[in-house]
């Protein structure tokens, strides 16, 4: 009697029915998963490796949207009358020549100011009441001035009206 105690059961007869019943049950979805997990991963593979050589083949391109072409650098100019210089705000407020208002630009110390005619001027060099070109880029809600032209100063334009006594 002994004997049939110390030896483990491995006759299908000596479990129970309920213990068959799921050990078949298991067999038997591994076996109908087994199919079904490897087209999956058959697919994806394929998938992924057709993409690849899709990606080789043909060039991409970005068609930029519209808020990118919006937001882009924006170069203008701006033409109108000189009404102050202010070096220690870096501030220049300038009248439109049509139009009333004033705008205000940002500057640098080291800002180009030229004449009509291509001179060199320095920044406290421009008087107030002197028509000017400022050629500024937009981006965004900032401007940066990168040049300024002096087209016609205050004291030329005092000088002309003067009559000549010849």
């Amino acid at each position: 009697m002994s004997r049939f105690l110390t030896r483990p059961c491995t006759d299908i007869r000596h479990r129970s029915e309920r213990g068959l019943k799921e050990i078949i049950t298991a067999r038997i979805q591994f076996r109908l998963a087994l199919p079904a997990l490897a087209a999956i991963l058959a697919t994806l593979a394929l998938s992924g490796y057709a993409t690849a050589q899709q990606q080789e083949q043909e060039p991409t391109y970005r068609i930029p949207t519209k808020s990118k072409i919006e937001g882009g650098s924006n170069r203008q100019a701006f033409t109108g009358k000189l009404e102050s210089v202010d070096l220690k705000m870096k501030l220049l407020n300038v009248n439109p020549i049509e139009g009333e208002g004033t705008e205000i630009f940002p500057i640098r110390k080291s800002l180009q100011v030229e004449t009509a005619d291509g001179g060199k001027m320095k920044l406290t060099d421009l008087l107030v009441g002197s028509e000017i070109i400022i050629y500024y880029e937009q981006k965004g809600g900032k401007r940066t001035v990168k040049k300024v032209v002096l087209l016609g100063s205050a004291a030329e334009k005092a000088k002309k009206k003067k009559p000549s006594s010849s």
